[in-house]
């Protein structure tokens, strides 16, 4: 009698449901989640400001645009999509800022140091000349002349602090316009060269015919103003910049001050106490 033919044993895999959900999950999860690295950074990672791109805010504002030009929009969220423009506007014009001053500040960044090196030494020089004069004035012998060298030298003393804090605080939107001639090379001069005070804050200087001696007067005057309101160092060399201060924004600061200080300055009809200065 044959025997039966054996059952054909199937290596087939079977298929596992719960298996196939996981992989879907998976691949599900996996896709939505796109390339590796794809993913934006949230945007307080972004930078130390937390404002996003300017390519990504110059899009969210023409999306904006767009969504505001549309009729029938509703009251309320038409001001509340201007209040967000306005907020994007504001923050593209902070970014573009900030795009400017890391520019500046990598493209000045060695003028600076030479023109600060430069600045220190000589507010170094004038100090001991300062001393020099002042122990020669003790004597009788030649006080006259001591004394008139202790008053230049404090004149050029403080003009110096000046400049070192105009390079400190020289507003990095703009360029850099700078204190002393070019050198060959930019190298720093040699020891036994005396690097003479840039007479730039001379009385002789008042009105210069080019426009960047003019601005760059104008701002060292701003900071002759700031270092006598004391909102900066008047010791610069000792105590370094410290805070940056905006030029720009402190002049208006002062100007809107002096504009409050003259209205209530000025004198009432029935009331003469106060007067203008």
């Amino acid at each position: 009698m044959p025997s039966a033919p054996k059952a054909k044993h199937s290596h087939r895999r079977r298929h596992d449901p719960t298996a196939a959900g996981t992989s879907a999950s998976t691949s599900a999860s996996g896709s939505g989640s796109g390339p590796k690295g794809s993913k934006p950074k949230p945007i307080e990672q972004r930078d130390g400001s937390g404002v996003p791109g300017i390519s990504k805010l110059k899009a969210s504002i023409r999306q904006t645009k767009r969504f505001l030009a549309k009729e029938n929009l509703e009251p309320g969220l038409r001001i509340q999509t201007q209040r967000r423009l306005t907020a994007l506007e504001a923050d593209l014009a902070h970014a573009e800022k900030r795009n400017i001053e890391k520019k500046n500040g990598g493209k000045y960044h060695m003028v600076k140091f030479f023109e600060r090196q430069k600045l220190l030494r000589i507010i170094k020089r004038l100090q001991k000349a300062i001393q020099h004069d002042e122990a020669d004035s003790t004597s009788a012998q030649g006080k006259g002349k001591a004394q008139k060298g202790v008053r230049d030298a404090e004149t050029q003393l403080h003009q110096a602090r000046v400049m070192l804090n105009y390079i400190l605080h020289f507003p990095n939107e703009q360029k850099y316009i700078s204190l002393f001639p070019p050198t060959t090379g930019g190298e720093l001069p040699e020891g036994d060269k005396k690097t003479p005070l840039p007479p730039h804050l001379d009385p002789g200087n008042a009105s210069p015919a080019d426009p960047s001696d003019a601005r760059r007067l104008e701002i060292l005057r701003r900071i002759e103003g700031m270092m006598e309101r004391k909102e900066i160092s008047a010791t610069p060399e000792k105590e370094g910049r410290g805070d940056k201060v905006d030029v720009d924004v402190a002049l208006a600061g002062a100007k809107s001050q002096q504009v409050g200080k003259a209205k209530d300055a000025q004198p009432d009809e029935e009331d003469d106490f106060f007067e203008n200065e």
